[in-house]
């Protein structure tokens, strides 16, 4: 079966992939002291290498920073005036501006090639609302206070120190430091390990910033476990999509944040990186079978964007972050036509389209206890019998190791089959008369009642079964039978997902096969929990299974129905999610980022996959704030802007429900997406086309 058509992508003939310079990664800017350790001991050297202080192996040292109390703010508030925009259009805009006498500045855009205009310079949110209501009077759209970083010159400290384990202070070069191990790692106590080159110097704000400095493909080793890690992803050709993203993402914002002293952070603002301690074999192999290859267009690496999880569809960047790359075209997270197995009963059951009766205990009993003709509703409605339920009672009995014992024909049936499984032994001195009184009604006899008061305070059994009139239905005594086995012996489920060679993998596991009994029992499982039996399914790869019993050939199989539907990218818990907010709560949200007096509705704009890309608030005075992009999630604290809501009550007491799916900016390879398309037999190039349209894979100069 081949559900894919795309070619893979042709790769030139290169013998060796090009040498790429050191990158610096930044770990930290904020903190004014580490407590740090060299495996193997090594040397504290000047950032030039010339040796300071010697460690021991497992020896720790403090280096800490003199920075003469208070630290200068790291960042300020300013407000944006509009999205951003071409380079000439951001000329236009600031020249307009300073005309009204509100000199500005333009950002580029790291994600895309445009640019953002920054006016004023304020050090709370509140003091910029004077220039905001400013700007909105003068028919200003699209305003936004952002917290941007300050600029500074390098602040003056006393020193900096290295304190080591016996309390001494050992003065270190003010222009910072250069951490060397004897072996391979440098650890940085709360932080992780770190390869390669790890220094630490003082930066303008009076703390302390720590640069990572390694080659390319060492640098992936921390990252693509961390960006799509092998246990949640375990699929080799979707993690190798995800190292050329990242490598390409990396060599195309090589100093993207140079005036902090290094390339790229370590955050989810740039890609996350976990040095030595986020590594994971499977990621290493990806790295490995992919090494020096970049997604390029027009033989330049593309600006690689990614995300967690796109909601079903990408969109154009133009539409997120501006500018108009012909590779970050929307795409599809839905595959053209599902790929799916077949499976089919080996026993024949009485189709039913509701089937409010099936449980997982009745599934269970089903399996080898109880005859399958019995899972139909119109058998399962007649009155119980000891007749009935004493082969099934003896088989368990038989399972569960205990003495034969025949099941009483007098009195209540709940309460013979409790007995003739032992548990009358266990609920003197447990239960008291005091508790049977609050249980049970009072004309239960005296000698059933401590046993049907244990029966009804572990769930067995139901309260109203006691006070009923008539006989239990099959099905109510099989489902009280099922729990009394539950809680003897509790059901060890086999669980796992569907493969594309009928393996299954479990959570945090290996591929394995399923063996499946000739006799098997086919059911559903729908999002609300029910239960369906079926004669037969073609199940979607990817879909989760559950089976019974676990161990041995599968003498029941259940297909779960994923609640997030048939998409590639429905393999995470962003897939849908549910947001509510009280009115004060989502006034105090934008309050965050715009002057208004209180809000009267919100009007959003969807393309035809969901996606809102224009939302207008109209605040109590009638007043219309347009937001576009990366701001709409922003403003209403949302993971993605894939999303419909409601409202419900009226002023104060309104509360606003958003339903949605998909988390981060939309644009570029979807991660989870990548996942569910490996599932399904794509190579990794052929997940790269499909997200980015148009790219080649190569190895660049």
């Amino acid at each position: 079966m081949k559900p894919f058509l795309v070619p893979a992508l042709v790769l030139p003939l290169v013998s060796a992939p090009a040498a790429q310079p050191p990158l610096k990664i930044g770990l930290d800017t904020q903190a004014t002291e580490w407590i740090v350790s060299l495996e193997g001991g090594g040397q504290i050297c000047d950032r030039a290498g010339k040796p300071v202080l010697r460690l021991t192996p497992d020896e720790k040292v403090r280096i800490w920073w003199d920075s003469r109390g208070a630290s200068d703010p790291t960042s300020e508030y300013r407000i944006q005036v509009g999205r951003p925009l071409g380079a000439d259009e951001a000329a236009a805009l600031m020249a307009r501006l300073r005309k009204l006498g509100e000199p500005s500045n333009r950002v580029k855009v790291p994600d895309a090639d445009t640019w953002r205009v920054l006016a004023g310079h304020f050090p709370e949110a509140a003091k910029a609302e004077p220039l905001l209501q400013k700007l909105q009077d003068l028919g200003f759209e699209e305003l936004w206070v952002a917290s941007e970083p300050r600029d500074a010159q390098p602040r003056k400290g006393r020193a900096l120190y290295a304190v080591t384990e016996r309390y001494e202070r050992r003065p270190l070069p003010l222009g910072g430091v250069w951490l060397k191990p004897a072996g391979e790692l440098t650890s940085l106590n709360g932080k992780g390990r770190y390869r390669g080159k790890v220094e630490i110097f003082p930066n303008a704000q009076g703390r302390l910033t720590v640069v990572n400095t390694l080659d390319l493909e060492t640098y992936l080793r921390g990252v693509v476990p961390r960006e799509m890690g092998a246990w949640e992803f375990p699929a080799l050709e979707a993690l190798k999509a995800q190292a050329v993203a990242a490598r390409t993402y990396a060599v195309a914002n090589r100093g993207k944040r140079a005036a902090d002293g290094f390339d790229m952070g370590d955050t989810v603002a740039d890609q996350v990186y976990g040095g030595r301690d986020g590594e994971q074999a499977l990621t290493d192999r990806a790295i490995q079978e992919t090494e020096g290859l970049f997604a390029t267009y027009g033989g330049k690496p593309i600006l690689a964007l990614f995300m967690a999880n796109c909601g079903g569809h990408t969109v154009d960047v133009s539409q997120v972050f501006g500018g108009d790359a012909p590779y970050l075209r929307a795409a599809t997270c839905y595959p053209a036509k599902p790929l799916t197995l077949p499976f089919a009963s080996g026993v024949s059951v009485t189709p039913e389209a509701q089937q409010p009766w099936l449980t997982w205990d009745l599934l269970r009993l089903a399996a080898d206890i109880v005859p399958v003709d019995w899972l139909s509703g119109e058998r399962l409605a007649r009155p119980a019998t000891a007749e009935d339920l004493a082969a099934p009672v003896l088989a368990l009995q038989q399972r569960l190791g205990l003495a034969p014992a025949p099941l009483s024909r007098q009195g209540s049936l709940m309460l013979a089959m409790a007995r003739a499984l032992g548990l009358q032994q266990v609920v003197e001195g447990q239960e008291r008369p005091q508790d049977a009184a609050y249980f049970l009604p009072s004309e239960l006899p005296a000698a059933d009642r401590l046993l049907a008061t244990f029966l009804t305070r572990r769930g067995l059994v139901p309260a109203a079964a006691w006070a009923a009139q008539e006989p239990p239905t099959l099905r109510q005594a099989l489902a009280a039978l099922g729990r009394m086995w539950q809680d003897l012996e509790p059901l060890a489920l086999g669980e796992g997902s569907l493969l594309m060679d009928r393996q299954v993998r479990r959570k945090r596991g290996g591929p394995e096969p399923l063996a499946l009994s000739p006799r098997l029992l086919l059911a559903e499982e729908a999002p609300d929990g029910s239960l369906r039996l079926v004669p037969k399914a073609d199940i979607q790869v990817g879909d989760r299974l559950k089976w019974i019993p676990d161990g041995g050939p599968a003498a029941v199989l259940v297909r779960r129905l994923d609640p997030d539907g048939a998409a590639w990218d429905r393999y995470s818990p962003t897939a849908h999610w549910r947001v509510e907010y009280t009115e004060a709560d989502l006034l105090a949200l934008v309050r965050k980022r715009m002057k208004v007096p209180g809000i009267r509705e919100l009007r959003a704009q969807h393309n035809e996959e969901g996606r809102v890309l224009d939302l207008a608030l109209v605040d109590t005075q009638g007043a219309v704030h347009r937001v576009r992009g990366m701001h709409i999630r922003g403003l209403l604290g949302l993971k993605d802007n894939v999303f419909r809501f409601l409202t419900l009550g009226q002023g104060a007491q309104r509360r606003w429900v958003f339903y949605g799916r998909g988390w981060g900016h939309g644009v570029g390879l979807c991660q989870t997406g990548a996942y569910g398309m490996a599932l399904e037999g794509a190579t990794f190039q052929q997940i790269l086309q499909h997200y980015y349209p148009g790219t080649e894979l190569r190895k660049v100069d």
